[in-house]
């Protein structure tokens, strides 16, 4: 009897033993979920994080939060997704950026991103107002001789450029709440967790008084741009703004949902087409009268192209590998065709391209599969990663314990 005990004891020893450490359980994941929370957009510039500490003034977004739910509702009652504006009346509603145009004056009103209000009112003094006109994800207001053009996208950079070719007063007067600082020859503008920027080709004076920002420009390209809200803010976006005061400005493409895409040429000469958009594979034709080198920004969301852990996105110029750099200061200091890339996720991209020198140049964006993954990769893959596990030789010290049970229960019998 003692003998059966002492087995009893040391088979349930064997079986705790037995037991999984509690932090392997749920394939290693302690929260539960079964969904991967080291991934979390902590840069992004959307409706959820604008609840600033530092907002005095709670009414300071209502109008826009107000066009913003509405254009929502009434863009998902006509399906329409993706990057477009829609109208009625005198409002304006895109998937990130709404605002209403003055149909005696031109003036933009209630301009904001995502529901954050930006501008009660962009002005320009003496407009000789003509009309709107909307294509896509564009938006024209032009004068009556055309020598003034605002167009406003709906992008995730909410992009406004204002093209003169006279001189003009522009006037921005801010949102309660929104606050401007000149640095150099950019204004940064600070509206809860959303940064954007204003740079201008030619002003030759910038005056900031409460919440009014007036520029005076002669003639020249002037920018209002704001942080992509789909991409980290980091210090490139206002590097980038710094060469819109150059010759070096370009484009900027940004491909979304539904495919639909936004192109905002920032400088005259240039010209971009997208050619195709397929889930591994997108193409474009960049053409500039100028042939000095440009940059093109890139900002892919969504399910526009689609790429796993074991991919990577290479560029292509003409068929050919374009060279990578590391960094973005890199690609500033480039003197050949070059690219940045910066992944997050696996569906989302900001990519910018130095294109040396121009005529009609083709550029392929494409996801190719890494053919050599490190070994490490998989070994990893395979042991840190396994479906729920079960006890391991739980079986065994169970079968083991009825063994000794019924042995024992036999015994008594006789």
């Amino acid at each position: 009897m003692n003998k059966i005990s002492q087995l009893i004891a040391v088979v349930l020893v064997l079986t705790v033993l037995s037991l999984p450490v509690l932090g392997e359980m749920n394939g290693g994941r302690s929260d539960g979920s079964g969904m991967d929370t080291g991934k979390t957009d902590s840069g992004k510039n959307d409706s959820s994080m604008m609840d600033s500490s530092n907002r005095n003034d709670n009414s300071m977004h209502e109008k826009a939060k107000e066009m913003y739910d509405n254009g929502s509702r009434m863009r998902d009652e006509e399906d329409m997704m993706g990057m477009e504006f829609m109208h009625k009346g005198d409002d304006s509603y895109g998937g990130y950026v709404t605002f209403s145009v003055n149909n005696s004056t031109g003036d933009v009103l209630n301009f904001g991103i995502l529901g954050i209000a930006i501008f009660d009112s962009l002005k320009i003094p003496g407009f000789d107002f003509k009309g709107t006109r909307t294509e896509g994800a564009e938006t024209k207001i032009v004068n009556k001789d055309g020598s003034i053009v605002v167009q406003l996208h709906d992008n995730p950079a909410a992009v406004i450029n204002i093209k003169t070719d006279t001189k003009a007063t522009l006037i921005f007067n801010l949102a309660s709440g929104v606050s401007a600082a000149k640095q150099d020859n950019i204004i940064k503008i600070m509206a809860g967790n959303l940064t954007a920027y204003i740079a201008s080709e030619k002003a030759t004076a910038i005056n900031i008084a409460g919440n009014q920002v007036t520029i005076n420009t002669d003639k020249g390209l002037t920018i209002f741009r704001a942080s992509p809200i789909n991409m980290p803010h980091d210090d490139m976006e206002e590097q980038f703004m710094g060469e819109m005061m150059t010759n070096r400005r370009g484009a900027e493409v940004s491909v979304g949902e539904s495919d639909k895409y936004s192109i905002v040429n920032y400088s005259e000469n240039m010209t971009v087409i997208m050619e195709s958009i397929e889930p591994n594979h997108m193409r474009m034709m960049i053409d500039s009268s100028d042939h000095t080198g440009k940059f093109v920004l890139m900002n892919i969301d969504n399910s526009s192209l689609m790429w796993n852990d074991r991919e990577r996105v290479r560029l292509y110029l003409d068929n050919k590998p374009m060279k990578e750099v590391m960094t973005e200061q890199e690609l500033y200091r480039a003197s050949e065709s070059s690219f940045w890339l910066n992944m997050i996720g696996t569906n989302r991209m900001q990519a910018m391209m130095y294109i040396a020198n121009f005529s009609t140049r083709q550029v392929d964006v494409v996801v190719e599969g890494d053919v050599t993954p490190t070994p490490m990769e998989t070994t990893v893959a395979e042991t840190t990663a396994p479906p729920t596990p079960s006890t391991p030789g739980f079986e065994i010290a169970l079968g083991g314990l009825c063994t000794v049970a019924a042995a024992y229960i036999m015994r008594r019998r006789r």
